[in-house]
């Protein structure tokens, strides 16, 4: 008996202290209309456990082939010419932007699982488009979020070792315990951090997403986009977001794009999904809604979150949806894992496709 109770307090108290440590605030700042002091907010709630379970329970499952293997690219160049904009697909939110002598990648992951450990989590069906280890030299690392696919603690500690970039987060999102590197700015909605030897800025923005890395205790890191601004060139990484109103103000502040980065995939059922991704007939709207000259895909067909969808869904609903609206194909990129391209000239950016293409 003596050691049933042991055992039994032993856990409870291991219960209270895992309890308080996913419930402690990460950021401590002023309160405002996207933080109440403790949490972060958009306009509606985060889904419920019970929510989540009800839509693990409808799903749906699709299978997705157990490897996939895609053929080689060349590797990326070291940087491109003043006046060239050049991006790389290398894998789910992962990017390389080339621009004015900067190296810029999104949401680094490399890691064989998305998930706490490398060792839970959904795993990849297919390798990286690019080597980590023939990457240029990366000048900034743009962080949208703190879940397991975007901020890969593993990846992010090889890239900081080999390449020691500025690292751009949310804030709260440096408070993480593993992910208290020196070279790294908290940005809240609406701030920029300016690239002195460019002159490149480059502004956090809203999104219609959550953060948290586990299932209690979400909210207490920001969420957001990217707006890159470098010699009359804007770039718009999206992150992982909804449709919704925000992308007016987006558009309000910045006016055109030359380039608009809008996730596609991971947004079945709508019900569920709809206030955390967009589906590519929404990305279609966002690139009509932003003036942007040229659209990328991604976030797609890398790991195997939601297998309600088929792998290649995203490149069939988005050839609905481009076609509905007469946008044509070569204004809205899905290039291959690891394909590296040029921007069009942007009084061609409606007629050029792959020219350019590395």
């Amino acid at each position: 008996m003596y050691i049933f109770w042991t055992i039994l307090i032993l856990l409870l108290v291991a219960g209270l202290w895992i309890t308080i440590q996913v419930n402690r605030p990460l950021y401590k700042g002023p309160i405002s209309n996207h933080f109440n002091g403790k949490h972060f907010y958009y306009k509606e709630r985060s889904h419920s456990i019970g929510k989540m379970l009800k839509w693990a329970w409808e799903m749906k499952t699709v299978k997705w082939p157990k490897w996939i293997s895609d053929r080689p690219q060349p590797k990326p160049e070291e940087s491109v010419r003043q006046g060239d904009i050049k991006v790389t697909y290398i894998n789910h939110g992962t990017i390389l932007i080339q621009l004015d002598g900067l190296n810029i990648l999104t949401d680094p992951t490399w890691s064989k699982r998305a998930g706490p450990l490398g060792i839970i989590g959904p795993k990849r069906v297919r390798l990286p488009g690019v080597k980590i280890e023939d990457l240029p030299e990366i000048d900034i690392i743009l962080i949208s979020h703190d879940h397991y696919d975007h901020l890969d603690l593993k990846t992010l500690r090889v890239l900081y070792q080999k390449h020691k970039p500025q690292i751009l987060v949310g804030l709260g999102v440096n408070s993480l315990k593993q992910c208290q590197f020196s070279n790294v700015r908290e940005l809240d909605w609406w701030q920029d951090y300016l690239v002195t030897s460019t002159s490149t800025k480059i502004t956090f923005v809203p999104a219609r997403h959550y953060s948290g890395r586990t299932m209690v205790g979400n909210n207490r890191t920001l969420w957001g986009g990217f707006v890159i601004e470098g010699n009359d060139e804007k770039i718009y990484y999206c992150g992982d977001s909804g449709y919704d109103k925000f992308l007016n103000e987006i558009k309000d502040r910045f006016g055109k794009f030359r380039l608009t980065i809008l996730p596609l995939g991971n947004y079945e059922k709508r019900w569920y999904m709809k206030t955390q991704h967009m589906n590519p007939e929404e990305a279609v709207l966002v690139h009509m809604l932003l003036e942007s000259s040229q659209s990328l895909g991604y976030h797609y067909a890398t790991f195997n979150e939601h297998p309600e969808q088929a792998i290649d869904a995203h490149e069939k609903d988005l050839e609905v949806a481009l076609e509905k609206y007469k946008i044509p194909k070569t204004d809205f990129w899905v290039l291959e894992f690891g394909e590296g391209r040029y921007l069009p000239p942007i009084q061609k950016a409606s007629s050029t496709s792959s020219q350019g293409s590395s």
